[in-house]
């Protein structure tokens, strides 16, 4: 029978040394690892910090030569605004006033809503006062229509023309001879047009239609002044017409009989291609400010 043999109790503590042996070197090997993995991070750490502090002292020393170019230029800013300022803003005040991009978008009278008002006028408002005549004891014929809007227009031009004029005469404005019309501004003294016109644009736009027919009223027929449609036709017209007149600079009806006017600024009523052999019966005229025109006229048959 096979019989295991056990050790001598004698021969058992050098294994026992030798593995307190073992484990002081694994664990002064382990101290040894952990001492070398630790120095380089330490050491890489301080490396990371300093580069981190010189980073952060360039951005600030950088700031702060910004902010000094900053205040420089600052102060140089505030020296020329007060060299400029005394004859630099009158100037760009005239200019931004005329400009037709700087248009008051608080100002019911300002130059596109006017022309809107005569869009509407010309087509909307002339085509409602030509249908109720129609149907009544007064048949409105273009050219009926074509002489009441401009006896109209012609009021409008001498009666405004003669309202200016006694407004230069009360302020002893002196007037060139050399100028033909109240409403060229270059006769004025700067920024004083401006002042006049739009006082007299927001008179015109809120007096009520009453005061259009008193001033309309003499030039139609008596029979077209009890016409209500048509009373109330013309004192649009009126007073859309003076808005037009006051605008800086004026915008003003053009009709053939003060110039000629090229067919590519004219239409048809009925939108029928305008050609030369034509007959030129103005219903509506141009509406241009000098050379440059804003509403074409408008012929019929």
């Amino acid at each position: 029978m096979e019989q295991s043999t056990l050790p001598k109790p004698g021969t058992a503590r050098p294994e026992v040394s030798q593995c307190k042996e073992l484990d002081r070197r694994t664990g002064a090997s382990e101290e040894t690892t952990r001492g070398e993995s630790e120095a380089p991070q330490d050491e890489l750490t301080n490396l990371d910090e300093t580069k981190m502090e010189q980073r952060v002292k360039s951005v600030e020393d950088k700031l702060r030569e910004m902010n000094a170019r900053f205040e420089g230029a600052e102060k140089r800013l505030e020296v020329l605004q007060e060299r400029l300022s005394p004859g630099l803003e009158p100037v760009l005040a005239d200019a931004m006033g005329s400009h037709k991009f700087s248009e008051n978008l608080n100002d019911p009278c300002q130059e596109s809503d006017v022309l809107e008002m005569y869009h509407r006028l010309r087509t909307h408002e002339w085509e409602k006062a030509k249908c109720a005549a129609n149907g009544s004891a007064f048949p409105m014929t273009y050219e009926k229509g074509s002489t009441i809007i401009k006896t109209v227009f012609s009021k409008c031009e001498e009666e405004l023309s003669q309202r200016l004029e006694r407004i230069f005469e009360l302020l002893e404005i002196p007037v060139s001879k050399k100028t033909t019309s109240f409403f060229d501004s270059r006769q004025l003294p700067p920024g004083l047009a401006r002042e006049i016109k739009n006082h007299l644009k927001n008179l015109y736009f809120n007096y009520g239609e009453d005061y259009y027919q008193d001033k309309i009223g003499p030039s139609l027929s008596p029979d077209l002044q009890t016409f209500q449609p048509l009373v109330h036709f013309t004192a649009e017209c009126y007073k859309i017409y003076c808005l037009l007149l006051l605008q800086n600079p004026p915008i003003k009806a053009v009709w053939p009989t003060e110039e000629r006017i090229p067919i590519s600024c004219i239409q048809h009523v009925d939108n029928k291609n305008v050609e030369d052999r034509m007959p030129l019966n103005f219903l509506w005229p141009v509406l241009a400010c000098g050379r440059l025109v804003y509403k074409k006229a408008v012929i019929y048959d």
